[in-house]
């Protein structure tokens, strides 16, 4: 019988983390420099969202989506390892109308003159 030990580093080796639309998390382990924007605050695809400094660079990490800061799971110091979502970000929805019957609208003197006419009909 062999005691091998499952390595605890195949775990970080990922190549991929599949992660939901909005959800911005750590692609490497660092330290929270600075954090741009607040819960409830509406953000656009490409907005600063967090500073972290890892291997001496400090990374800007920006919004994916549009939308609403739905959670902050940082604070301003802390020290975050990889894969750890850091910032949700609630998908912005559009509202759609319903369609109304394009009607042409006729200026207010027309519109009087047209009646005027039918009412001597």
């Amino acid at each position: 019988m062999s005691d091998i030990k499952p390595d605890i580093r195949t775990r970080y080796r990922q190549l991929y983390v599949k992660v939901e639309p909005g959800q911005i998390y750590a692609f490497i382990p660092g330290t929270i420099i600075d954090i741009f924007v607040k819960k409830g605050q509406k953000v656009k695809k490409g907005d600063s969202l967090f500073t972290l400094h890892a291997m001496k660079m400090d990374n800007e990490l920006c919004s994916t989506i549009d939308g609403t800061i739905s959670a902050i799971n940082i604070k301003k110091g802390q020290i975050v390892s990889k894969n750890d979502v850091l910032i949700d970000v609630c998908p912005a929805t559009v509202k759609s109308e319903p369609k109304k019957p394009s009607v042409p609208k006729l200026p207010a003197e027309k519109k009087e003159t047209l009646e005027k006419k039918e009412t001597k009909k």
